[in-house]
């Protein structure tokens, strides 16, 4: 379809065919702050209907909401931002989208040609600067090389691993003439299980009394959980999620052996540890799903290992790998689901001590304390009045223990979170996903200090009327940075404490129906409340700081310090 400005006769621009390729790959959206070194892109979509345009408030903002709504399309995100500090503002979400796999593209306004290399008005070598996280780093000048450059990039964007590509795009470029053909769709390459590897695999399998499958983020979407439950199912053998990701499989099912999250508790660990095969599918097995390299555990890892993986780079890169195969992850699981399973008699015991630890471990008891919530008390409200088939958002923080213990995941929702620690994803990741399924409930859990972060991008909800639900942990406290505080040094309290403004009358400042709860007994209704409205919503909740975490309180921490 041609732009308005094609329409009107004038000769296409760089930005023109920008646009174009941009269709030709099927982007639909984009996320910006709008600056001068890309004016001609920000003319070319004046009046063009295809791509829709969000304005952010902040490149940081802007960045994170494209690697939300990557997280739930499964395709590029892209994200525009202006030259030096608009680049450098969104670097965080770059990384993040290097540390979480998402892909993501970036373009970023350049000086013009004549400009480039006198160390002219924020100028920047995006190569010197990104190219440690970037997977590819790309400076156009030429606008006859811009179509293609753009087919590459969203190609490296989806190659294994997927992550994060920069597009450098010179200012004066964008405005000169071209009538260059857009590049076609560059398709990613596809690998396939091996019958030998599916054989050696189900002949381990078939032996082994206390095997352990883990489960990446490769299982994310309704294919790869359907696929990771029929292999569970068929072999018997008990799946532990990878970091953010618990929600590929039902936690209720006797075959659920928990959610590897940032140093899980040593009882649970303990138990995981006890494997005699270690299915590590669709994920790079880094330090968080290894629990710091403990499962397994180096350099002599106490189980042989069968690591599948599309990225052949990340395999026995770490670890020493019995069977390691560079495959799609859930085609070779759903390979492996429909062989002939067998397994011995001992497996029964593995399973039942498995299932045994889990129910005990979701056994949680609601604490009352004199400096605020239990922030549990509030994730089962919400749970009781949502099903499970929501978008959910979760930033980083502490608060996010109560959600991955006592949430009902039962495999069918969406959660986008930061598996790579960033904060500050939580709002407008819901903000992507509230533009994207507008007729879902979208629930996102942020603490304070995340807030603080990109919760200018609220009033996005605000201007769109998107129905919303974000829920402040709010303890005044870096509550994650705390615990590890009381954790090497009990009781000696530096740099975590905040002073927070009034959240609920920030959120009704932005025009957003907004709420505080500080007492139990008021829970229900306004978890009610908050629900029902029909724009965006913002429950303030006083939660405490000596409820540091799910797992342990500043006390319990303490005691086990001294």
């Amino acid at each position: 379809m041609p732009t308005e400005q094609s329409q009107n006769n004038r000769q296409p621009t760089g930005a023109d065919i920008l646009l174009d390729s941009l269709c030709a790959h099927g982007t639909d959206r984009i996320f910006l702050v709008p600056g001068e070194s890309y004016l001609a892109v920000l003319d070319s979509l004046c009046g063009d209907n295809r791509i829709d345009a969000v304005t952010c408030r902040h490149e940081g903002g802007a960045g994170f909401m494209a690697v939300g709504d990557a997280k739930l399309t499964k395709k590029p995100g892209v994200v525009f931002v202006s030259r030096g500090p608009g680049a450098t503002n969104m670097s965080f979400a770059l990384h993040l989208a290097q540390q979480d796999g998402v892909p993501l593209v970036i373009f970023v306004g350049q000086v013009a040609v004549k400009e480039r290399g006198r160390a002219s008005f924020q100028e920047v070598d995006y190569t010197a600067m990104f190219s440690q996280m970037a997977k590819s780093v790309f400076e156009v000048s030429n606008p006859a090389k811009l179509s293609e450059t753009i087919a590459r990039a969203f190609h490296d964007a989806m190659t294994p691993t997927r992550g994060p590509v920069v597009i450098a795009v010179m200012e004066d470029m964008l405005c000169a003439s071209c009538d260059d053909a857009v590049w076609p769709v560059l398709p990613v390459a596809l690998s396939g299980p091996a019958p030998q590897h599916v054989t050696y695999a189900a002949d381990m399998l078939a032996t082994a009394k206390r095997p352990l499958i883990v489960a990446g983020s490769s299982f994310d979407n309704a294919e790869g959980r359907d696929v990771l439950r029929r292999c569970a199912q068929a072999w018997m053998c008990p799946v532990a999620l990878t970091f953010k990701y618990q929600q590929n499989f039902d936690n209720h099912s006797p075959l659920y052996a928990g959610h590897l999250g940032f140093k899980i508790p040593p009882a649970h660990l303990g138990i995981l540890q006890q494997h005699d095969l270690l299915v590590a599918l669709g994920t790079r097995l880094g330090d968080i799903p290894s629990q710091n390299y403990q499962l397994p555990s180096l350099p002599n890892p106490t189980a042989p290992i069968i690591h599948v993986s599309d990225d052949p780079a990340v395999l026995g890169r770490v670890f020493p790998t019995e069977l390691a195969v560079a495959s799609d992850a859930v085609s070779f699981t759903d390979v492996l689901a429909e062989r002939p399973a067998s397994w011995p008699a001992e497996r029964k015991a593995w399973l039942d001590m498995i299932a045994d630890f889990m129910t005990r471990f979701r056994d949680y008891q609601i604490k009352s304390t004199a400096d605020g919530l239990d922030f549990g008390q509030v994730v089962m409200a919400l749970s009781r009045q949502l099903d499970d088939d929501i978008v959910m958002t979760m930033d980083s923080g502490n608060f996010s223990s109560w959600v991955h213990l006592l949430w009902p995941f039962r495999g069918r929702g969406h959660v986008l979170a930061a598996a790579g620690g960033a904060m500050g994803l939580g709002l407008p990741a819901a903000l992507a996903a509230g533009l994207r399924v507008p007729d879902r409930p979208v629930l996102a859990f942020v603490g304070d200090g995340g807030i603080m972060m990109t919760g200018n991008e609220l009033g996005l909800a605000a201007q769109r009327g998107l129905p919303l639900r974000l829920i402040i942990a709010n303890n005044s406290s870096f509550g994650t940075i705390r615990l590890h505080q009381e954790k090497a040094y009990p009781g000696r309290v530096s740099a975590t404490e905040l002073v927070n403004p009034d959240f609920t009358q920030w959120a009704r400042a932005f025009g957003v129906w907004a709420e505080t709860l500080s007492n139990a007994d008021d829970t229900d209704e306004l978890v009610k409340q908050a629900l029902s409205q029909p724009g965006p919503s913002v429950l303030n909740v006083i939660t405490s700081t000596e409820l540091v975490s799910a797992f342990a309180s500043v006390t319990q921490i303490r005691q086990a310090g001294r």
